[in-house]
């Protein structure tokens, strides 16, 4: 800041002023490079805990007197007393920035609430595509997304997952798209063996749409479905004809859920998971009984459309009512 004077001496008292009959003041640049008299600020640290004027609320400056417990205001003339921090960083004065100069330039630490809050407060979408499909499915899903992207708010993360028999996360953030993956355990009662965040740091995962949205069109072209061998192999059984053990879908809603609240302890506030399914579940936690739709059924006379209806697990009604309640 700069502060330049309308005359070139001040007056020694109010009468002083008055009797002269001209005009005084000063003008004040703030955020200057230089001061009134050419000078670089001086820098320095601890911004922060700058003591501050219990009357008027002015800042500690080289006009103050400075005593061994307290100092006098330069503004006002209050007393103020001295923190036991400010004492010890006071006993050093060539090492702080506001002993040495009138004009300076002190660093404020980097506030993690609001940094914190900032990105909560910023949209984040993620694509969960499920793998155990058609080549026609898939590119049905391509094209939406692709036609969301546009649509989403300057600002907005935007995170790609998979999943089939394994649950995959793509880094969309460097040059080439790449693709970490985790297995899903077969069994109904498993959960994933480590935590997403060990896979991939979450701010790694949620990328930023302004700046990576032709990596994210990339990574969704790269999209392919896992084979009939590959779902056969994670599966390890087939019963009565009917192939299980293709689609983790609860597992993979469960991890992302868990996910999403790694960073700060809670669910990002405006976080949505978009999950684009080409049949139900049929593997690992919160399947379903697949056995019992199809055609075997049309021999019994009951619907295949309304087999899946009734509920069979309370598995997402839970997993329902904890995402509710961390948003």
């Amino acid at each position: 800041m700069a502060v330049r004077a309308t005359v070139s001496r001040f007056p020694i008292d109010t009468d002083a002023r008055e009797g002269s009959g001209l005009l005084w003041g000063v003008t004040v640049t703030p955020f200057a490079s230089i001061d009134e008299n050419g000078h670089s600020p001086a820098y320095g640290s601890g911004g922060d805990v700058l003591p501050r004027c219990e009357n008027c609320w002015a800042y500690f400056n080289t006009y103050c007197e400075l005593e061994q417990w307290a100092w006098s205001c330069s503004l006002c003339g209050t007393l103020n007393g001295l923190s036991s921090a400010a004492i010890e960083r006071y006993s050093l004065p060539e090492s702080c920035a506001e002993m040495r100069s009138s004009f300076v330039d002190l660093e404020l630490p980097l506030d993690e609430s609001s940094e914190e809050a900032a990105m909560q407060a910023r949209p984040v979408y993620v694509a969960a595509v499920d793998l155990s499909s058609s080549e026609e499915f898939l590119e049905l899903t391509k094209s939406a997304l692709l036609a969301a992207l546009e649509a989403l708010a300057p600002g907005s993360l935007f995170g790609l997952a998979t999943f089939s028999h394994k649950l995959g996360l793509y880094d969309v953030q460097g040059p080439i798209p790449v693709v970490k993956n985790v297995f899903i355990p077969p069994d109904a009662e498993g959960t994933l063996p480590v935590g997403l965040d060990d896979v991939m740091p979450l701010l790694q995962f949620l990328a930023p749409v302004d700046t990576c949205k032709d990596n994210i069109a990339s990574a969704l072209e790269t999209l392919r479905p896992t084979t009939s061998w590959e779902r056969t192999t994670a599966a390890g059984q087939s019963l009565d004809g009917v192939l299980i053990g293709g689609r983790g879908f609860g597992v993979a809603m469960e991890a992302l859920c868990n996910y999403l609240g790694s960073e700060y302890g809670n669910t990002f506030a405006l976080a949505r998971i978009f999950a684009f399914m080409s049949g139900p579940p049929d593997y690992g936690a919160g399947q379903l009984d697949t056995r019992r739709y199809g055609e075997q059924y049309a021999s019994k006379g009951e619907d295949a459309d309304r087999a899946l209806l009734p509920e069979q697990t309370p598995f997402y009604k839970d997993l329902v009512s904890v995402w509710t309640y961390l948003q």
